[in-house]
């Protein structure tokens, strides 16, 4: 008994760590940032359009969002953070691949094939800006590709479908992902980054290191704090024009989410909009809220309920593959 529960309590502290980490999938400094830039976002709005600045209206947009804060779906989300902070460190330590095993034996391929690659000629600082960017690149197009897979495939789907059955979005929506969604997804990121670390260190030449902060690439990084925890939330924050065909801002993954026909399968990269933009899936937001609802259709079983968040889609995925 003891030793079960010291172990609780090390993944108490571990849960803990990630939480107070500079940077992550949800850590508290990047929700303390992203609450002020949406209170920022807001002030400045209201002061455009209407030429002063009320707190009190600032007041009622923030305490409006009680509902989603109390919330069935919150409560699913919160579950969800737990099952991912405790269980599913182990299970993606089931990977099959790992960036770092794509990159070595793709390094061994090009060597064989091509033989070695004389050293580039560059600065240090060059070859770590150009990794920095292409393990950054390797990463969305690895996240697009996964994301474009599960809309596409209804045996991926069956599993993504527990993400989307979030009634209304918290930065806790982004830990409400079935298990085998995460074991896919990460397989997938690995294969994509380890290729982009592999072909860019061959045309090196050399090693390389990247830009990093808080164990982050630099650019994730910069993601972290300025979009990823609005993402999902109630907050309209768009970019239009050339910037919401670049760039992917938090109304663009509220549109992802929307339950409106017109808006199904949009908006499938991370933080750069390019890929969806190239492939047809972009769907630039409005200059106002058009008050979406988000969820999914659930014939039958609550879409709250911890058997069907965790059950139903292995069940459904079985259905997908007889059909």
């Amino acid at each position: 008994m003891l030793p079960f529960l010291l172990h609780q309590l090390d993944k108490l502290h571990q849960a803990a760590a990630l939480l107070l980490a500079p940077a992550g999938i949800f850590t508290l400094p990047e929700a303390g940032v992203a609450f002020i830039l949406a209170v920022a976002y807001l002030a400045c709005r209201h002061w455009r359009r209407r030429g002063r600045f009320r707190p009190g209206v600032l007041g009622r947009a923030l305490v409006g969002s009680r509902h989603v804060v109390f919330s069935r779906s919150t409560r699913a989300d919160l579950v969800y953070y737990f099952i991912n902070t405790f269980a599913i460190s182990g299970l993606i330590g089931w990977g099959l691949f790992s960036a770092e095993t794509v990159s070595a034996v793709l390094l061994r391929l090009l060597h064989g094939v091509f033989g070695a690659h004389a050293p580039v000629l560059l600065p240090d600082w060059m070859l770590r800006a150009g990794l920095t960017v292409a393990l950054f690149l390797g990463y969305e197009i690895g996240y697009y590709i996964d994301h474009y897979a599960k809309h596409k495939i209804p045996f991926l789907w069956a599993f993504h479908q527990t993400h989307h059955s979030a009634e209304v979005l918290t930065p806790l929506t982004v830990f409400r992902v079935h298990p085998l969604d995460t074991l896919i997804f990460v397989n997938v990121v690995a294969m994509a980054t380890g290729i982009a670390h592999g072909l860019f260190i061959y045309w090196a030449g050399r090693p390389a290191l990247i830009y990093a902060v808080g164990g982050a690439n630099i650019f994730a990084f910069a993601g972290y704090y300025l979009v990823s925890q609005l993402q999902h939330s109630q907050f309209w924050m768009p970019l239009r024009g050339l910037p919401g065909r670049l760039l992917l801002s938090p109304s663009h993954h509220q549109l992802h989410h929307s339950t409106d026909p017109a808006h199904y399968n949009c908006n499938l990269g991370s933080l750069l909009a390019v890929w969806d933009w190239m492939f047809g899936t972009l769907v630039v937001p409005s200059k106002d809220s058009p008050r979406l609802r988000f969820g999914v259709e659930q014939k039958a079983n609550d879409p709250h309920r911890l058997s069907t968040l965790l059950v139903d889609p292995v069940v459904n995925a079985v259905a997908a593959l007889r059909k």
